[in-house]
């Protein structure tokens, strides 16, 4: 009894594209003869239609027809994880060959939704860029609710990309004795300065805001520690020069600083923000 495969593949385009994993069929040298759009689309088709140099190939063709194989591919679609097939087949009722099954089992809908919803974050920081409602109006700098959504998604875009996101903490001290002795309006005078001064020693890329009271934070996306390091001084100097020639007194007015990286000193925004707020670095 011949011990050929039992499986036929006459050329079916219907048949190929009702399917909903990718499949590719190729002779036995590896030549490409046939795949439907699910596996176009997943980069699973080599340009030159020769599979013996794709990286998955060798794995599978081994594999026994009853197995299946997990397999996790860097394609041309990203990072894709498949349970996969092989089974033997002759193609026109002649012809030996193997058919390639690859079901995506990547967390898809889940990633796509993620990537949605930050998205959605990004075009709402870029259309409300000039709306007040993200703005303090004392400092002119974007407010609480504003910097803890661009936060969140600038840590998104880092983690997706693989870069870093630098995290500084200003905080006024001596502000409530400002307050106390000289009147609420010199203090905003103080709140003023540090605004204006972060303002003019960030990049288009940064968001500095004034997230309550006498606290400040500036974010650097893909800044290096180093430069987040000399940025972060920079301004408690500036500050602090700026104060000197005020009339406050015997107040003593400081900034107390604290510097976080992502992903170095956390994942999220309530770690890195705990950090930065003990003022180490």
């Amino acid at each position: 009894m011949s011990s050929s495969p039992k499986n036929y593949w006459i050329r079916n385009l219907n048949f190929l594209e009702n399917q909903e994993d990718a499949i590719l069929i190729a002779d036995n040298k590896g030549k490409l003869l046939d795949s439907n759009v699910q596996a176009k689309e997943l980069g699973l088709v080599p340009e030159k239609n020769d599979l013996k140099h794709s990286s998955w190939y060798p794995k599978l063709l081994k594999v026994d027809s009853k197995d299946h194989s997990h397999l996790t591919l860097h394609l041309s679609s990203g990072k894709r994880r498949f349970i996969c097939r092989t089974i033997p087949i002759l193609v026109d009722e002649k012809e030996p060959a193997k058919a390639f099954y690859f079901r995506d089992i990547t967390e898809r809908s889940f990633t796509e939704a993620k990537a949605k919803r930050y998205e959605t974050l990004f075009r709402r920081r870029e259309n409300k860029i000039k709306e007040l409602e993200i703005r303090d109006q004392l400092t002119g700098l974007f407010n609480r609710e504003y910097t803890i959504e661009s936060f969140q998604a600038e840590l998104y875009r880092a983690e997706r990309s693989g870069s870093t996101v630098g995290v500084v903490y200003l905080h006024i001290d001596g502000l409530k004795e400002i307050n106390e002795i000289f009147g609420n309006t010199e203090g905003d005078l103080l709140l003023k300065e540090m605004g204006r001064i972060l303002l003019e020693n960030s990049r288009r890329s940064d968001i500095s805001s004034r997230i309550g009271g006498e606290k400040f934070l500036l974010l650097l996306p893909g800044a290096h520690k180093n430069i987040v390091l000399e940025r972060a001084e920079k301004i408690k100097r500036l500050f602090s020069e700026s104060c000197s020639n005020g009339i406050w007194g015997e107040v003593k007015i400081t900034v107390s600083l604290g510097v976080a990286m992502y992903p170095e000193d956390g994942s999220t925004y309530d770690v890195l923000l705990q950090k930065v707020q003990t003022g180490n670095y």
